[in-house]
């Protein structure tokens, strides 16, 4: 589980850090920020999608050569346009994916320092961090802490001239040989995280084993299950690692066979899920129709509207329904035991929905579910452990508090939710006297009073 985050030059944030840890050091299972618009509550979850997206350069760079050699074969024998644009697009998204990329788009604006990413974890009860630092266009200091033996130590670390890789680790020589040459070869412009998760992805799993200790895999595959869901500038972007394959396409798709035994498993855990939900829903499925060699399908629902059973589409339901539809997978994998991040977990659902979402998802939690929110419903049902505010000083410096360590006390008719709301925690919108009519009445007059015509256009 995720214990700490650390943020130096990363979007909004100059300096920040995010502390998950409880009583002797262990990571907690719950977290909920609040923070007024603009805080950075979407930028801290950025910062997860941003260590997944560096674990996949390498691999990208890999898959554009595939594509792209693919893309040539096939132009000249494939007379359908739209296969072809598509085959093109597929390429140009892969190839805009690079490390240099990544930085222009989350490194701080204005900023010359060096951005630089901290990630602390507990995994098998094991402390351990991993370290990224970036110029400009590429990555300048790596380094991967977590035990060796029976204590913590460095697994590698790297800078220029400077290269660390543990034997307690890395035991088989010739193999780190490989290792150190792919390093000189690609470092800089791929991470070694990212060179790590090529060999881990491309090559049987048992040779790996064979090569490295399994602590440094266990780091991997922690990494490898984070499920992120997050708001940015280009939209909503989700990563979801979950073993089932059809839970990234809950609403609709394609499948060989309709009798698909996990679309079936899916479709049960839907059924259960949204009729426990909604008194009108009395059943979810999926509608299959024949597609050449193959079946479409797409979710629908068993509705009492007006006294009768209606069969309604997902696509017809309301932005709220859709949205429960879309983070499901982000609370199965909480539950089943991974971490799971997500942004503005209430947009479009009700507060009191999100409220009973959430009371079920502490008793059966076995992984970690950490949330932005504006809900301060939700601080009835949340601990002050739980509960973190993005504070913003005069100056625009910026730090993650969590209400626990606020020296107030809470009494139940004190509770933090009023005490948020009065400002005793900062971190709410505070606003000067606002005007309308006279914005309006500016604005009208200058109208008249310039050359500007009806249209909007200077004469």
């Amino acid at each position: 589980m995720l214990s700490y985050l650390e943020l130096r030059n990363f979007k909004s944030f100059s300096d920040i850090t995010f502390d998950l840890r409880k009583a002797y050091g262990k990571p907690k299972k719950v977290a909920f920020i609040y923070g007024e618009n603009g805080s950075g509550k979407s930028n801290l979850m950025s910062s997860l999608l941003f260590l997944l997206l560096t674990l996949d350069t390498l691999n990208n760079q890999i898959e554009v050569k595939k594509l792209q050699d693919l893309n040539n074969d096939m132009t000249n024998s494939v007379e359908d346009e739209k296969v072809r644009q598509d085959l093109l697009q597929q390429v140009l998204r892969t190839r805009l994916f690079t490390l240099s990329d990544l930085i222009d788009d989350y490194k701080m604006l204005g900023s010359e320092q060096p951005m630089s990413l901290k990630f602390g974890f507990q995994i098998n009860g094991s402390d351990g961090s991993y370290f990224m630092e970036f110029s400009e266009h590429k990555i300048i200091k790596e380094e991967l802490r977590y035990q060796l033996n029976e204590r913590e130590g460095v697994v590698f670390s790297l800078k220029k001239n400077h290269l660390i890789l543990s034997p307690t680790i890395f035991f088989d020589l010739n193999y780190k040989k490989e290792l150190q040459d792919s390093i000189e070869k690609y470092w800089g412009k791929h991470s070694f995280m990212a060179i790590l998760c090529n060999e881990y992805h491309s090559k049987n799993i048992d040779y790996i084993k064979s090569k490295v200790n399994t602590n440094l895999l266990d780091v991997i595959t922690w990494m490898n299950r984070l499920s992120v869901w997050c708001k940015e500038s280009k939209g909503e972007t989700a990563r979801i690692s979950i073993p089932f394959r059809f839970m990234r396409q809950l609403e609709k798709g394609f499948v060989r066979n309709q009798n698909n035994e996990e679309l079936k498993l899916c479709e049960a855990a839907l059924d259960t899920f949204f009729t426990q939900l909604y008194s009108d829903i009395k059943a979810a499925y999926y509608v299959f129709t024949p597609d050449k060699n193959r079946f479409s399908y797409e979710l629908y629902f068993k509705k009492l509207i007006d006294g009768r059973l209606i069969n309604v589409p997902i696509s017809l339901e309301s932005t709220g329904t859709q949205k429960l539809l879309e983070i499901f997978p982000m609370l199965f994998t909480s539950i089943a035991g991974a971490s799971a991040f997500i942004d503005e977990i209430d947009s479009g659902i009700h507060d009191l929905l999100i409220k009973s979402i959430l009371e079920s998802l502490e008793d059966s939690l076995n992984g970690q579910f950490i949330a932005t929110t504006h809900n301060t419903l939700l601080m009835e049902s949340l601990s002050p452990e739980s509960t973190y505010i993005i504070r913003v000083d005069a100056g625009g410096n910026k730090s993650i508090e969590c209400v626990a360590s606020y020296k107030q006390r809470t009494q139940k008719t004190n509770n933090i939710r009023n005490k948020y709301l009065r400002g005793d925690y900062s971190g709410i919108p505070y606003t000067g006297y606002l005007d309308f009519e006279e914005i309006v009445e500016d604005m009208l007059h200058n109208t008249h009073s310039s050359s500007i015509d009806k249209d909007g256009d200077e004469e």
